[in-house]
């Protein structure tokens, strides 16, 4: 009986799986766009309201339906945060952008677009393409039902 984890017919050239690099890729930009929003004051979730609101004004349901139903509450608690800080107003059913939010959020995108330009630095835009294309279908071919 050959033992498998040392059969090198079965394993990847790289050395390593794919589910290495996804684990690592994932935490490393995790941690860094953590990282870039706590210096400008934000959380993940006040992160994604903000950029939902940069296009439009919005209902509660609009801003916090985009989250599991376990953390909507949390997301409207942070939303008022935003309202707190004067990035945010709510005015009449819908939440929009004070100047000083979407000064604050061109702020946070600027900083954003600067990790992901690290982040693919050196790569060509084709490679990062088929990367994006061949990890959505991995994602269907697991059952993801919006890959």
């Amino acid at each position: 009986m050959t033992d498998q984890a040392n059969d090198t017919t079965h394993q990847h050239p790289s050395g390593l799986p794919l589910s290495h690099w996804l684990t690592v890729t994932e935490a490393l930009i995790a941690a860094q766009v953590a990282q870039s929003l706590e210096e400008h004051g934000l959380t993940r979730a006040q992160w994604q309201v903000l950029n939902v609101l940069s296009t439009a004004p919005r209902t509660t349901a609009e801003l916090t339906g985009g989250f599991e139903e376990e953390q909507r509450a949390a997301v409207a608690g942070q939303l008022e945060e935003l309202v707190e800080s004067g990035w945010v107003v709510y005015e009449g059913e819908l939440y929009s952008l004070t100047q000083t939010g979407r000064s604050a959020g061109d702020r946070v995108a600027a900083a954003v677009t600067a990790l992901r330009e690290r982040a693919t630095e050196g790569l060509p835009a084709e490679h990062y393409d088929v990367t994006l294309r061949t990890l959505r279908q991995v994602a269907r071919n697991l059952g993801h039902p919006e890959a």
